[in-house]
């Protein structure tokens, strides 16, 4: 997916404008919850996340959503990632 088609795609479903986040190389986040949801768009790097059904790793144009309350740890690869995120 591109940039332009994930913001539109924000908009239409109610997230917040795409805010990019820089996420340092191998970075590692505990099991957590956030109290919205998210949606994510991977421009660079590969962005993991491990739920309790697994853990899937997104690359450039793919992009993943996450409900809010949902137990979750974030990982990056080697490279780190850059990502736009959309929250609601």
């Amino acid at each position: 997916m591109n940039e332009a088609h994930f913001r539109q795609q924000l908009q239409d479903e109610g997230y917040s404008d795409a805010e990019p986040l820089e996420c340092e190389a191998n970075m590692a986040k505990e099991m957590h919850v956030h109290d919205f949801s998210a949606s994510v768009l991977v421009l660079k790097g590969e962005f993991t996340l491990v739920t309790e059904d697994g853990s899937v790793t997104h690359r450039p144009g793919e992009t993943c959503k996450l409900a809010a309350g949902t137990l979750h740890a974030e990982q990056t690869g080697a490279d780190g990632a850059t990502i736009l995120i959309g929250k609601k």
